[in-house]
């Protein structure tokens, strides 16, 4: 029985670790995909002539703390 329940929790720690390097790479995917989108932003701007392109808004946290 302990062999059993020790091959579980190896096979749920490796499952684990799967999913958080695929998250990880998506997250990647993610902010390639932003990243390209603000460019193409940027150059769109240029080729406009805008004098000054615009700036990407920054998301803000809230630092309010709820206890």
């Amino acid at each position: 029985m302990k062999k059993l329940f020790r091959g579980t929790v190896k096979s749920s720690v490796k499952l684990v670790l799967d999913a958080k390097r695929v998250a990880h790479e998506i997250n990647e995917d993610l902010s390639d995909i932003a990243a390209e989108a603000t460019a193409e932003v940027f150059a769109s701007d240029l080729q406009e002539g805008a004098d000054v392109p615009r700036q990407p808004t920054k998301k803000t946290r809230s630092t309010s703390a709820t206890t």
